[in-house]
């Protein structure tokens, strides 16, 4: 079964930027994009399903939810969709194809990426982008995000970014330099702070630097989950680089 978004409720994504994270180094799409799902008290409006996503549920206040899924902002012309286990490399390419669709489909007028990187510098916090066509480089470039000049960017996240570029669809990727061992909330913390001048979206982080241990056990702990479940950490391969 390929794999397949189930939206649970009929919405208007005209539009709207579409917000993506999937766990890679330091787990920081994941974080950050369940973050501002907190913190801006987005509405649920569906999941995705494969059978070659690991057999799991993930429990939040006592509920059970689908580990990968989507939510709206109630506020303002945003939507997300995020993973809570790293996506199997053979289903990549095919969710991939699904989200881009999705995107065509429901109108979504720009998908933004967040992610993590090794660091270049040790104890560097850059930000670093890459873009799909002409028009978001050079938005990037106004915005003084540094450009990825050569390098490989792997998962969901970097085969839809190519795959938008095949399509001149406008989407980029902003990534935290983080650590590559272990979640990294606080590069986490960098990336939201840059986003509200790359996409006008308002994240109050101060919450996110306080729990930012409690976090980073919580995602170590799901971690061991998925790896008994026969998935595995993320781990820098060639340099340089960038998931």
């Amino acid at each position: 079964m390929h794999p397949e978004i189930v939206l649970t409720k009929k919405v208007n994504l005209r539009d709207n930027i579409l917000l993506e994270g999937f766990p890679g180094i330091g787990l920081i799409g994941t974080i950050a994009i369940g973050y501002i799902v907190e913190k801006r008290d987005m509405e649920p409006i569906g999941y995705v399903l494969s059978d070659k996503f690991p057999p799991m549920t993930t429990i939040h206040k006592g509920r059970p939810y689908f580990p990968a899924r989507l939510y709206r902002d109630k506020k303002a012309d945003f939507c997300v969709l995020f993973s809570e286990f790293i996506v199997p490399t053979g289903t990549v390419n095919d969710l991939a194809e699904l989200i881009l669709n999705f995107a065509k489909q429901k109108g979504i007028k720009q998908i933004v990426s967040l992610a993590g990187m090794s660091s270049q510098t040790e104890g560097s916090n850059e930000i670093y982008g890459i873009a799909s066509n002409d028009e978001m480089i050079n938005y990037l470039k106004a915005k003084k995000i540094k450009l990825i000049e050569e390098g490989v960017t792997t998962g969901v996240s970097g085969v839809l970014l190519a795959k938008c570029a095949a399509a001149n669809f406008p989407a980029f990727s902003i990534l935290a330099e983080s650590n590559v061992s272990y979640p990294d909330p606080k590069a986490a913390t960098t990336l939201l702070n840059k986003l509200d001048s790359l996409i006008g979206l308002k994240i109050d982080v101060k919450d996110l630097l306080k729990e930012a241990g409690t976090i980073e056990e919580k995602m170590k702990r799901m971690l061991e989950q998925v790896k008994k479940e026969g998935g595995a950490y993320p781990k820098e391969s060639s340099p340089p680089m960038y998931e």
